[in-house]
């Protein structure tokens, strides 16, 4: 009841877009969830995988500012996936290990890891440290990402990732997703976005409800696009992000209705 509240107040506040991208590949779904939920309510925006390949694909994809990945993992290894990962990416990995001899440990940062923490570990350590790395990290492209829950803007490429998977928008449809975004959990009235997409172009006002409906329909249909981009009547419109572990309590939802 307390993790529901918590994450519905995370999403009528709205997530800021500066928000950090932690990746986290771990095969134990209790783990990995108890790990998404503590670091979304620190701010963080929190993607997961539970083998190797996903998680390659998904750093591809997100870019994430930093890596938690477990050592052991079904299919590639973990040492393997910090290898791979670090090939193209500068973004600190820390590693959740339970070996913890020497050679293990020199292993691990031969592959690239930049920390490790053994199993079983405390979390507020692992949090300490996963804040020292992002500290330290120089990697960080915030100016031209933005980030809010489950959704990823980049700039530089006129690129949105939503859930991990590639959205296709129209330029002028992309500059409006961006406007929300980065205003997220506020009111914009159809006048601003109008004056901040259209600039001094002579446009009416209902050319903003018209490419909103179809954000909302590359966002996974117009029911699905209606909770991230909510109609304000009479006003305009509001981005609301959506929480990673809110997707998997509808899906869960969702699942459990269809085996009725």
């Amino acid at each position: 009841m307390a993790q529901e509240r918590a994450t519905k107040e995370a999403e009528v506040k709205g997530a800021p877009p500066s928000q950090q991208r932690i990746l986290i590949v771990e095969d134990d779904a209790t783990l990995s969830y108890i790990l998404t939920y503590s670091l979304q309510q620190r701010g963080y925006s929190v993607w997961t995988a539970n083998e190797g390949r996903q998680a390659i694909m998904l750093a591809r994809t997100i870019r994430p500012d930093l890596v938690v990945l477990d050592l052991m993992l079904p299919g590639i290894d973990g040492r393997d996936v910090c290898r791979l990962i670090r090939k193209w990416s500068t973004a600190p990995i820390l590693v959740l290990t339970a070996r913890d001899s020497e050679d293990d440990i020199v292993a691990l940062f031969e592959a690239g890891a930049d920390d490790y923490v053994t199993k079983p570990f405390r979390t507020r350590e692992l949090f300490a440290r996963i804040e020292a790395l992002l500290r330290r990290s120089s990697d960080s492209q915030s100016s031209n990402v933005l980030t809010a829950g489950t959704l990823v803007i980049f700039r530089d490429e006129h690129r949105v990732v939503y859930r991990g998977q590639e959205v296709r928008l129209a330029p002028r449809e992309f500059a409006l997703l961006a406007a929300l975004v980065e205003r997220a959990g506020r009111v914009c009235t159809r006048q601003e976005l109008l004056d901040l997409v259209w600039g001094q172009d002579i446009v009416d006002l209902r050319n903003v409800d018209v490419h909103i409906h179809r954000i909302r329909e590359a966002l996974g249909g117009e029911a699905n696009g209606m909770k991230l981009i909510q109609t304000v009547h009479g006003i305009g419109y509001r981005f609301v992000p959506e929480l990673l572990t809110e997707e998997r309590d509808r899906d869960a939802t969702e699942e459990g209705r269809s085996s009725e």
